[in-house]
């Protein structure tokens, strides 16, 4: 029986969780975080998918509204989103989606998660992140 400690095991370990996670098809990554703005103000919320183009196909990322049955922030006249994508290593690509919600209003209290499909049928979503509305607008 072969014995590992110290140093030796750390190594082992940290080689099994990476390996685990290059085998992911689809990963949706931010931090989790609850926020106040004023009214009339705007928030960037920010996403990263990580995905296997070859066993995803296309993917679509998109921050929703979870306190309004999951709608999608999708309109041009509210939301402003940019999308950057990047490739990582051989068939692995990394796509941040920053969504800005502009003039807030009481209607964007709630929560926002950002959701990710694939065209070949995995899916991922991320945290919750909690907006709170307060106020009156700045001026």
């Amino acid at each position: 029986m072969t014995r590992f400690t110290g140093p030796v095991l750390l190594l082992l370990v940290t080689l099994c969780v990476s390996s685990a996670e290059d085998t992911d098809i689809l990963v949706v990554r931010y931090q989790q975080k609850s926020m106040a703005l004023a009214r009339g103000s705007s928030v960037k919320l920010s996403c990263e998918a990580n995905y296997d183009l070859e066993q995803c196909g296309l993917v679509h990322v998109v921050w929703c509204h979870t306190s309004k049955q999951g709608a999608e922030l999708t309109d041009p006249r509210k939301y402003l989103t940019t999308v950057n994508e990047t490739e990582t290593a051989g068939s692995m690509r990394r796509r941040q989606v920053v969504t800005e919600i502009l003039q807030l209003t009481r209607e964007d209290n709630g929560e926002f998660q950002c959701k990710a499909q694939c065209e070949k049928g995995a899916s991922a979503m991320g945290h919750f992140i909690r907006l709170t509305v307060r106020g009156r607008s700045p001026e």
